[in-house]
């Protein structure tokens, strides 16, 4: 995927795609589904610049480059989530980026709000995970791969029910390549397969998904789908859920016993209750995640 940012360019009306359209529309890009306070993060603004943001971001939906979808709220005015409509693909295609894989924008409109949410909540932490690099000098995230691209290569595994198989689609919600710089000037590669859990998984569909990704580990999976010699599943779990995340280390130690999977494979799978401010450095920095059977918090970015 092309990087560098697009030349502004004349669109054959009186608009121009300036620098500051294009950061916007390759954030997009890259993310998905942004709201314009998730684009001033992602973007790395000021916190004062969400005005500046909101003016770019309606200069592109009037002349069509984005989407504007409203998220369904109970009460009050719906927030405005932009996706990339078919103006800004073409544009980003003349400019070298490979639009294959991005979603159809139409369907954007037909999503539903736990769906919406699930994204958005998903780019969070992805943001937060893009700014490690301004937090430290030491780690930064090389690339990460969204879960509306895993979906186009799924990874099926092989489970076992008693005496019963069952194939199992392995597609996590994101896929983080972190890098560590190391004091001979090399760098070492951490790769995360994030799952964000919402608290809408129910025990046995959750352990079900569990011992897939054990297969996806045992079976060396991560060498084909992703290209690395190993992975740790870090399980983000909503902001806050302390409860939660002890009801799912527990699922995972009922899953583990019930399969006598080796206790080492437990270390490969991280559980987190996120912090009200995703702030790089207490989630990524600071030991706020729990292996199933380990009662003292670690760090997700180690060697």
């Amino acid at each position: 995927m092309k990087q560098a940012a697009a030349q502004p360019r004349s669109t054959g009306t009186s608009f121009v795609v300036t620098a500051s359209h294009d950061a916007v529309l390759q954030a997009v890009y890259k993310y998905q589904l942004l709201t314009s306070a998730q684009l001033v993060r992602a973007l790395s603004y000021s916190p004062n610049s969400l005005a500046r943001v909101q003016r770019l971001t309606k200069q592109l939906v009037d002349t069509e480059y984005l989407l504007s979808l409203p998220v369904p709220v109970v009460r009050g005015k719906a927030p405005l989530v932009y996706a990339l409509a078919r103006k800004g693909l073409n544009y980003l295609k003349d400019a070298g980026f490979d639009v294959r894989s991005y979603f159809r924008p139409s369907k954007e409109q037909e999503r539903s709000y736990l769906f919406l949410q699930h994204t958005l909540a998903l780019n969070d932490v992805l943001i937060a995970a893009a700014r490690v690099a301004q937090v430290t000098p030491d780690y930064f995230l090389a690339t990460f791969t969204h879960e509306r691209v895993l979906k186009r290569m799924p990874y099926k595994v092989t489970i076992w029910h008693g005496e019963q198989q069952e194939a199992v689609t392995v597609i996590p919600d994101a896929f983080l390549l972190f890098a560590k710089h190391l004091k001979n000037g090399r760098k070492q590669n951490i790769p995360i397969l994030l799952e964000l859990d919402r608290n809408t998984t129910e025990q046995r569909h959750f352990r079900r998904n569990l011992r897939a990704r054990i297969a996806f580990i045992k079976q060396e999976g991560y060498k084909t789908l992703l290209g690395t010699n190993t992975v740790t599943f870090a399980y983000a779990i909503d902001v806050g859920s302390v409860k939660r995340r002890e009801e799912l280390r527990s699922w995972a130690r009922k899953e583990f016993a019930a399969t006598s999977e080796q206790r080492w494979l437990s270390n490969l799978f991280l559980f987190c209750d996120l912090p009200a401010t995703l702030e790089p450095r207490k989630l990524f920095l600071t030991p706020c995640w729990f292996t199933p059977f380990g009662d003292n918090p670690r760090l997700l970015l180690t060697e």
